[in-house]
């Protein structure tokens, strides 16, 4: 799909090309879904639309489709939606998306607002892509940011980004913030300070509502502390101390906006387990050094801990992980290895053909920027790898830009991917990342692992 299109039309007509691109995509994956052996093993996502509620207002087959999207952490959405979070695991899940739910009333419309969640967050990339190569070779830019949306369109997540579940939603916050942030570093090499101070605290709430649907988004806060040390520096190798101490303040206020957001559902929790029952009713939790409800109930109900998942029987899980944690280092690997002045791979041979793809696609400046966003994208793959449950960085992925891009300019260029000795051409990639998200489709509406 990504490799046989027309050139000169979908060059020229990308937005409406994407958008042929991503109804498709989602046609094909809503098929699966719905031709999946039905009900599945687990039939709870049918208790969720019983005769007589307002679910079943919309035609059987709306209905089917909410109930063949509403399965694994889905239910939990839809419940704590409905009623509140009851239970303790519940607060486990983005407390900003069950708020969205609860506002729109019905799963279907979540559903809607995935889908349309995606679609925005394909546009966005496509243009944060476009900004980052501004005043590099207007021939290939172009190229890069098309490839690159369509790459989200067909990312490993899949059937998630379809379903009532916070990656599509998480991954437009994100984007979003990444093209506020990415626009603040041009502001401030254009200086004008205001737009800069004022893009980049607004690429701060963004990154906080994100870190409100899902954890990881608090991972986006690295930006500004990386941000905070090279303002340091600069004051110590340059001086200025009145634009350092105007720089920071708006760096640690961008910051402290992301922390915010992630810290108050925990503390909506903390008042309702630990202050307003009385003393013997209160959780145990309560009395640890950091009494997060998070980290415990990922502890307590999900075993989530350092090397806690390296164990024979999840082997398979780290197999379906691998490709996605090869690209993800590796890319965040290969902006490193970029020189920022010239735009060309340090220590390779002047006859390698990486050399002049890499220095025409993406700007200079673009590249000390994409060197910030590789940071929250090495943390979540080294996290994944040592103590999440691995599988789920396939849809984790889908809200970092940087892998993208690596493997658009990949593409674009007719490069394999390349590992010291060894090599894996693109369009196996490309083919995994279909099979991938065709497979899991079906697998997740029988509501089947790996979820």
């Amino acid at each position: 799909m990504l490799l046989v299109v027309n050139d000169q039309w979908a060059y020229k007509h990308p937005i409406l090309f994407l958008g042929f691109i991503f109804v498709i995509w989602k046609l094909i994956l809503l098929t699966i879904a719905c031709t999946s052996p039905y009900p599945g093993y687990d039939t709870s996502s049918s208790l969720l639309f019983p005769s007589g509620t307002h679910d079943n207002e919309y035609p059987d087959t709306l209905r089917t489709i909410a109930v063949k999207l509403t399965r694994w952490d889905a239910i939990y959405f839809a419940q704590a939606a409905h009623r509140g979070a009851l239970f303790e695991q519940e607060w486990a899940f983005g407390w900003g998306y069950t708020k969205i739910l609860d506002v729109l009333s019905h799963t279907f419309v979540g559903i809607l607002v995935s889908n349309i969640s995606h679609a925005l967050s394909v546009l966005v990339l496509y243009h944060v892509t476009l900004l980052l190569a501004a005043g590099s070779d207007l021939t290939r830019s172009p190229r890069v940011a098309f490839i690159s949306a369509c790459l989200h369109i067909i990312s490993p997540a899949g059937i998630f980004l379809s379903a009532p579940y916070a990656e599509s939603s998480f991954a437009l916050m994100s984007f979003c913030g990444y093209y506020l942030y990415a626009l603040s570093h041009q502001a401030h090499y254009e200086e004008r300070a205001h737009l800069r101070d004022t893009v980049v605290v607004l690429s701060g709430l963004f990154f906080g509502l994100a870190s409100t649907l899902r954890s990881n988004g608090l991972l986006s806060g690295l930006l500004f502390c990386f941000d905070l040390i090279i303002c340091v520096v600069d004051y110590l190798q340059s001086g200025g101390l009145l634009h350092t101490l105007r720089r920071s303040i708006v760096i640690v206020l961008a910051g402290a906006l992301v922390g915010t957001c992630f810290l108050f559902p925990q503390y909506l929790a903390y008042r309702e387990f630990c202050v307003e029952p009385e003393a013997q009713y209160r959780a145990s939790w309560c009395t640890n050094r950091i009494p997060s409800i998070y980290t415990w109930v990922q502890d307590r109900y999900w075993n989530v801990g350092l090397l806690r998942y390296w164990t024979v029987s999840n082997a398979p899980l780290f197999l379906l992980a691998a490709p996605m944690l090869y690209i993800m280092l590796l890319s965040a690997q290969w902006i490193w290895s970029l020189d920022h002045t010239s735009g060309t791979v340090r220590h390779t041979k002047a006859k390698d053909s990486r050399t002049g793809m890499e220095r025409h696609w993406i700007s200079s400046s673009g590249i000390a920027l994409a060197r910030r966003l590789a940071v929250p994208q090495l943390v979540l793959g080294v996290l994944a790898l040592t103590t999440y449950h691995v599988q789920v960085v396939t849809r984790l992925s889908s809200g970092y830009p940087l892998w993208y891009w690596w493997l658009a300019m990949k593409i674009v260029g007719g490069e394999p991917l390349r590992s010291r000795e060894w090599r894996v051409p693109t369009k196996v990639v490309v083919r995994w990342m279909v099979l991938y998200a065709t497979i899991q489709a079906g697998l997740f509406a029988a509501f089947l692992p790996p979820a």
